[in-house]
């Protein structure tokens, strides 16, 4: 009888024990309706140009609040869309409730939006609260700001396309304007080559991951033409072969992890007028496409004069001057007029139909 009595007495005070426990654990609630974060105006000193590249740009914030005391992380998001629908980037992440970004980032940032040089551009910016990725994230309200963005070159990650088409020298790559960027940062390169061996119909080449070949070099697996086109994959055996093609004007594309590879035939553009040798409006002098700046380009000496864009040595697809008089084309526009003998540096895009003068 004592003995069920006292493990009658033991059951209740073990209860009484957890009990006792379960009052003194308060767990953490989220809240259904947290605070976000209210962001202050972006401040920077100076002006958006090239001569304060290297300035601060400031973003501050008040602290968000999830309904209980927590490690909060703090993201400042830009995009060109309101939305926040595409473009997304974190210019930086922090813990606590400011922070800085270099007006060099932003305008590159700006730039791979693909906005023009010189034209306003609105920047729409906001910080993201996160205390794990298990609880929603809290957004502030959109702010945005109006920049110009300034000339200047991005630098991507590269490859270099070695060739018969100009010497097999992966060291000259800059200078044949034989190389592939990676726009996005990742495994993928591209860029627009012209690939045309002058001794012949078809040209080889190779893609090196260095100016050089005493690192990882890209060669033949498989290639499939279909029509102007090619796709295939590659190989970084050292025994690998070259890559055949056609002579021709080639929207190359290597993915280095997935070892694929594809040309796509693409316009060939040059300039022709009196402003161009031969000064008679008879023969093209072809430009060559700066990948970096995503831009067709010429150097050279010119004359007094005019000139227009064509594509493919011929008059179906040209532009010239919209009329504006402000770097704009139109399909079959105005010609070109150069003002004086000099040399100068020339650039097209065919994309967003604008062009430059530069005189050197």
């Amino acid at each position: 009888m004592k003995k069920i009595k006292f493990a009658s007495l033991l059951i209740f005070m073990l209860g009484l024990l957890l009990a006792s426990c379960n009052r003194d654990i308060t767990e953490p609630v989220i809240s259904s309706n947290p605070t976000k974060s209210t962001l202050s105006d972006m401040s920077f000193p100076g002006q958006f140009n090239v001569n304060y590249a290297d300035s601060l740009m400031t973003f501050s914030w008040s602290a968000a609040n999830f309904g209980f005391p927590a490690s909060i992380t703090y993201i400042v998001q830009v995009s060109p869309t309101q939305d926040f629908s595409k473009n997304v980037s974190a210019l930086f992440t922090t813990q606590t409730l400011s922070g800085t970004a270099k007006v060099s980032d932003v305008n590159t940032l700006i730039l791979s939006w693909n906005y023009a040089i010189g034209t306003s551009a609105t920047v729409y910016y906001r910080v993201a609260a996160t205390v794990s990725p298990n609880v929603d994230t809290v957004f502030s309200a959109v702010k945005s700001t109006s920049l110009i963005p300034y000339d200047a070159v991005i630098n991507y990650p590269m490859v270099y396309v070695p060739g018969d088409y100009q010497g097999w020298a992966p060291d000259k790559a800059a200078d044949t304007y034989s190389l592939l960027y990676s726009y996005d940062f990742n495994s993928t390169y591209t860029s627009i080559v012209r690939l045309v061996n002058t001794s012949g119909s078809q040209t080889n080449f190779k893609v090196t991951s260095n100016p050089d070949w005493n690192h990882t070099n890209y060669g033949f697996a498989t290639l499939i033409k279909t029509g102007n086109d090619y796709s295939g994959t590659c190989s970084t055996n050292s025994s690998a072969s070259n890559f055949t093609v056609d002579n021709g004007v080639y929207v190359l594309t290597i993915d280095v992890n997935a070892l694929t590879i594809s040309l796509t035939k693409t316009d060939d553009w040059g300039i022709i007028g009196s402003s161009i040798p031969p000064y008679d409006w008879s023969t093209d002098v072809n430009m060559n496409y700066n990948g970096q700046r995503k831009m067709w380009e010429i150097t050279g000496d010119f004359k007094a004069g005019e000139f227009k864009f064509r594509a493919n040595d011929d008059w179906t697809l040209n532009y010239g001057d919209d009329g504006n008089k402000n770097g704009g084309l139109k399909a079959g526009g105005d010609n070109i007029a150069l003002s004086a003998d000099g040399n100068y540096t020339i650039r097209f895009d065919p994309s967003k139909l604008t062009y430059k003068i530069i005189k050197n």
